[in-house]
């Protein structure tokens, strides 16, 4: 993956080369993951018989500190979570291990047999429940100040960035009254 026009992706090579040889990684082999709604970025590279995930978190418009925070909140609570396998929070990347190659929903179209299908929705039950007892210590309150900021990501991230589309401004206008009454009843 070759993109001179991208200085982050140099900095991303320059940490990875600098590792730990113990990890194998396979820095050629870096490639996009994913992305969400932010100025996160996620890529995959190759390790040894693995693959690992590397965040990209522009530390001028990202902080990786919280991610840390919940996800140390999420496995003291006994959940699966990434594994940091290094990081630096001055260049905002961390390299962490995979949860799996699949989803649930893959899992599930792939054709499981009852029994299968039983008991993944048995760990999937059951990681709810650990999820609703895990510790808040930490954390701002999800009042309806911040749900209202959340849900102005869906025209941004998902309608037009994801899909590159624009609400014609009775859409957004309806949207806009939509998110008004889902904040109002959150308080």
């Amino acid at each position: 993956m070759k993109n001179d026009h991208d200085p982050r992706l140099a900095q991303i090579r320059n940490w990875l080369e600098g590792l730990p040889a113990d990890l194998n990684l396979a820095v050629d082999t870096l490639r996009p993951a994913s992305a969400d709604a932010s100025f996160r970025r996620y890529f995959r590279l190759d390790a040894g018989q693995r693959t690992l995930i590397v965040m990209d978190a522009p530390p001028q418009h990202e902080d990786c500190r919280p991610f840390l925070h919940v996800g140390q909140l999420l496995a003291d609570a006994g959940l699966n979570v990434p594994a940091v396998l290094a990081q630096d929070l001055g260049l905002g990347l961390l390299l962490l291990s995979v949860l799996g190659e699949h989803t649930y929903y893959q899992r599930i179209q792939a054709g499981l047999d009852d029994s299968q299908l039983q008991t993944l929705y048995r760990e999937a039950l059951a990681a709810l429940v650990k999820l609703q007892q895990a510790s808040t210590a930490g954390l701002a309150s999800y009042d309806t100040a911040r749900l209202a900021d959340e849900l102005k990501l869906f025209p941004e991230w998902y309608v037009q960035k994801h899909h590159g589309a624009a609400l014609d401004d009775k859409t957004a206008n309806a949207l806009e009254k939509i998110f008004a009454l889902l904040s109002a009843s959150n308080g």
